[in-house]
């Protein structure tokens, strides 16, 4: 075997030695970047498991009625983790007590952050649909629409926002108008009875007595 190097390893050769020391930067750097991404992931887990701590300390503040306690954490956590699906659940309990207490501007509010700001397509979901019954009871049946069609852009098979889309209309008049939404329901989720009880009650006040019947057969 030759001892000399062929033209193509001396090419390589004279290469490496006018690019070690570039080379070894990129190897630090690589090893650097995939400890760094290992720490930020170990970060990340134990942030989400001290969020999650608090969470059920919140939780268990709310069953007990300390809201305070509830409202001073999602607070905290809208102010450092807004995106956080703790956050999310944390803030669904505030609108909750917001709601129960009558402050319906202030559970709107704090839905819509969830809304705005999670990173759950679910959380969204859920918030979307609790800002919209809340526009119901406010008798501001168009915007609860708009924001029932906004959830099903989120999910198209939500048949929760086609039941809401159906109350809404039903609660503005515009019995011919639920019927489609309600009908789309009873397709998606057939064991649901609300469903079957608010079609009949369109077309009960539609005058149209057999066909009210029928959704209960």
């Amino acid at each position: 075997m030759s001892s000399q190097y062929t033209e193509e390893e001396d090419k390589l050769i004279s290469w490496f030695k006018d690019n070690y020391k570039n080379i070894i930067f990129g190897l630090l750097f690589g090893t650097s970047l995939v400890f760094g991404f290992k720490y930020y992931n170990d970060l990340n887990a134990n942030k989400q498991y001290e969020m999650s701590l608090k969470y059920e300390e919140a939780i268990k503040d709310y069953q007990d009625k300390k809201y305070e306690k509830v409202m001073l954490l999602s607070e905290e956590y809208q102010a450092s983790n807004p995106s956080n699906i703790y956050t999310s659940m944390v803030n669904l309990y505030v609108a909750k007590i917001y709601h129960d207490e009558g402050k319906y501007l202030e559970s709107l509010n704090t839905l819509d952050f969830i809304i705005k700001n999670s990173s759950s397509k679910e959380m969204q979901m859920v918030a979307n649909v609790r800002y919209s019954r809340i526009l119901i009871l406010q008798k501001k049946y168009n915007e609860a629409v708009q924001a029932f069609r906004d959830t099903l852009r989120l999910s198209p098979n939500f048949f929760e926002a086609y039941i809401g889309i159906g109350r809404a209309y039903i609660n503005s008049d515009r019995n011919q108008d639920a019927i489609g939404p309600l009908k789309n329901a009873i397709t998606i989720n057939p064991g649901y009875t609300d469903s079957y009880e608010r079609l009949g009650a369109a077309y009960q006040n539609l005058g149209q007595h057999d066909k009210a019947l029928i959704p209960y057969i």
